[in-house]
Formats: C-alpha cells, structure tokens, sequence
C-alpha cells in the first residue's frame, strides 16, 4: 500500500505529543522527589535531625533548637554561683567564735602590729601618727595612758600633743565659787587669781593657808578628771580610727575580739569597762 505525508507525519505528531507530556510530568513532580528525599517523608532525617523547623530538613523536627532550651533551663545561672561565694566570703568575716584568735585575713592591714617596737616607737618620739604604724603608735599610746601606766617623756610629750596642751586647766572662778560654796552672812568672801586665794570680804576670820590649800587640792581633781575624760576620749577615737581605716569588714563580736588582740600585740591593758549596776527587782 502507498503511503502518503499525511499518514506518515501522524505517528510523528503523536509521539512529539507524548514526549512533551512525560517532560512536563518530569518537570511538576522534581520538587515534590526533592522534598520527599530530604526530609523522608516528614519523619526522616529532617523531621528528628539537624534540620529543625520548615527549612531544608522538611517536616516538624525539633532539631537542635528544643535540645538547646532544655540544657539552657536545665543549668545554674552564674549568679547563683556569685551568691554562693558571697555567702562564703561573708561566713568569713563574721567568724560566729567570737573570742577566739583572729586569722590573718580578717586582721588584714592590722597585721602591722607585730612590727617591732622600735617602729613604734620612731613614731610617737617624732610625734607621726600617720598610716598604719602611726595609728598603731596612736592606739597604744593612748590605751597606756589610760589604764595608768607609767609614760616615757617621749611618750607623755606626745600624749600632751595629742590632748592639745591645756586639758585641766581650772578656771580661778571655778576656784572660788568652791571655796565660797555653802557660805552663809559674815563668811568671809575668797577670790583666786591666778591659783593664789585672796579674800575681798568679812576677811577678819579668813584663813587663807587653809583657803590655798582646799583651792589645790580642788584643781587637783579637775585636773585629774579633765584629763582622764581627755584620755578616755582619744583611746575611743584611736580604736573608731581602727575601725574606720580596717580595710577587713568584721562583725561587731569579731571587731571587739580585734581590739583585744591589737592590745595584746602592742603589750598594753585596755581600761576595764564600769560594771553595769544591777537593775532594782521588782
């Protein structure tokens, strides 16, 4: 049988036809392959592994993102772990033994109290209180004078440096109004000038070597009372300057036990404190 063009470009038409239709197919279902071999049909590698979320992975893998919160919330922040050497710091300083022997770490600059006395010494002959020794020499100075011991001339020249030169000093009509206290019409009337007792009126009946002698003896005691109160009050900022220039935080228990040992150190006896009178029963 004879064949004619158009028979012959039929067949040719038809699978034109089909070829195009299995590229197209080709073409429309690569992304979904693409999809189905990375992520495994939504439980594979991209659902569980390193993927994680919508991205490349597929699925609904929670990937290293969920691992990461849990550790994150699981651990301890470095605050707490601030904290807790706070509190062991803390524990440190406020040492609940009071009494007992100071460490080195809590004396801290105070340490300097076992230097020699020569140190000490240098600095109250040359009358320098200033820094760690001076407020040592300072403090032992004044907590000798005030328990009574006996001072070196060196010593009390720094003492009546420190106390400003004129502490005791008596006013003649302090004097006076001691000798005339208690007079009645008649007595005689004493005056004091300079220290030296006169008598200004009724002064027929005045004694006044007996006069002189109360008049001393009365500036004797302010004098002494002057100058104790003076020397109570240079211990007590001599051991607040201790406290102020400590460069170790204590405990008000443990700051008291410091004294005792810088005392101690430096051979001095503090003042014993006035026993508290007993409260009345009832």
């Amino acid at each position: 049988m004879a064949l004619t063009l158009r028979n012959t470009l039929k067949p040719a038409c038809i699978a034109i036809a089909l070829l195009g239709t299995v590229s197209v197919a080709a073409v429309a279902f690569a992304p979904d392959m693409a999809f189905a071999k990375n992520g495994n049909g939504g439980q594979g590698n991209g659902g569980q592994g390193k993927g994680g979320g919508q991205g490349k992975g597929g699925g609904q893998g929670a990937g290293k993102s969920s691992g990461g919160g849990q550790k994150s919330g699981g651990g301890k922040s470095k605050g707490a772990k601030t904290n807790g050497a706070s509190a062991k710091s803390a524990a440190l300083v406020t040492d609940p033994t009071t009494g007992s022997p100071l460490h080195p770490s809590e004396k801290g600059k105070w340490n300097a109290s076992h230097a020699s006395q020569a140190a000490f010494d240098a600095h109250i002959r040359n009358q320098n209180f200033n820094g760690t020794i001076g407020a040592l020499a300072e403090f032992q100075l004044a907590a000798k004078a005030a328990s009574g011991q006996e001072l070196t001339e060196d010593e009390q020249a720094a003492l009546d440096s420190l106390l400003g030169g004129e502490v005791g000093d008596v006013a003649d009509q302090d004097l006076a109004d001691f000798l005339n206290d208690g007079a009645v019409a008649g007595d005689p009337v004493y005056s004091v000038e300079d220290g030296v007792v006169g008598c200004s009126e009724n002064c027929d009946g005045a004694d006044l070597d007996a006069a002189q002698a109360a008049a001393n003896a009365e500036a004797e005691r302010l004098q002494d009372e002057a100058e104790t109160a003076a020397i109570d009050e240079l211990l007590t900022e001599a051991v607040e300057r201790i406290r102020t220039e400590s460069n170790k935080p204590l405990s008000p228990e443990r700051f008291d036990d410091l004294v005792d040992e810088l005392a101690s150190d430096l051979g001095v006896t503090l003042p014993e404190d006035e026993a508290e009178e007993p409260l009345p029963e009832g």
